[in-house]
């Protein structure tokens, strides 16, 4: 289980609750541990991220296109096979959902 410290934060609480209910307590596990080591990645607290990316007060986001570089490389940097780099990016693209914001969506290589 990720860091209770962690998982009190307001982005990490909307993003629990966003987690559909038919995983298990395994694949949520899986997820909300996959945050904590994208927050150590890119050395940020979950709430901080959701705040970095939207500028409020312009209504514009600012860090779409580093966070969405971020949740790539996290993803490939724990190697594996296609399909699960891009498990783990759509993780944090959840994330991000689950807080009311949207990273970049990714470009098949065929485009």
């Amino acid at each position: 289980m990720p860091d209770p410290s962690l998982m009190a934060s307001t982005a990490m609480q909307r993003f629990d609750k966003h987690l559909d209910d038919d995983l298990t307590p395994d694949e949520r596990e899986l997820r909300l541990n996959l945050l904590e080591q994208f927050s150590k990645f890119v050395d940020r607290d979950p709430d901080t991220m959701v705040a970095d990316i939207f500028d409020e007060a312009t209504a514009k986001y600012r860090k779409r296109g580093f966070y969405t570089d971020q949740a790539n490389a996290f993803a490939e940097s724990l190697g594996g096979s296609p399909s699960q780099v891009l498990f783990r990016a759509n993780v944090i693209r959840t994330f991000f959902i689950a807080n009311g914001r949207r990273l970049t969506p990714p470009r098949p290589d065929w485009m």
